[in-house]
């Protein structure tokens, strides 16, 4: 039987109030003073994706997710989450700079 693996893709844009929310490491005492999106980089980083957005990981099923890639893009940051490292096709990616690149190859 072959196994399945469960890869999560989130755009989180950066120059939202939910961006602008303070966002600090769990053994951090004082914020950080970097800008926004990397406030929110730092916080992904970190672990706190589930404290974030809960309702993207409340399924009971699921196994634990590592993120293995976030990229900052000029508005938003990609984060790529799953139980191992398969790297999304981009034909069906939520990334829009990889949809880009395949419908544009040149």
């Amino acid at each position: 039987m072959k196994n399945i693996f469960t890869t999560q893709e989130i755009l989180l844009m950066t120059n939202t109030a939910f961006s602008a929310r303070e966002y600090s490491d769990k053994n951090e005492n004082q914020p950080s003073k970097n800008n926004n999106q990397n406030k929110l980089a730092e916080a992904c980083w970190n672990g706190q994706i589930p404290a974030m957005l809960p309702e993207l990981f409340d399924d009971p099923y699921s196994k634990r997710r590592t993120m293995w890639q976030l990229s900052e893009c000029d508005h938003l940051l990609y984060a790529h989450l799953g139980e191992d490292n398969t790297i999304p096709d981009p034909e069906f990616t939520i990334n829009p700079y990889a949809l880009v690149e395949e419908m544009n190859p040149n």
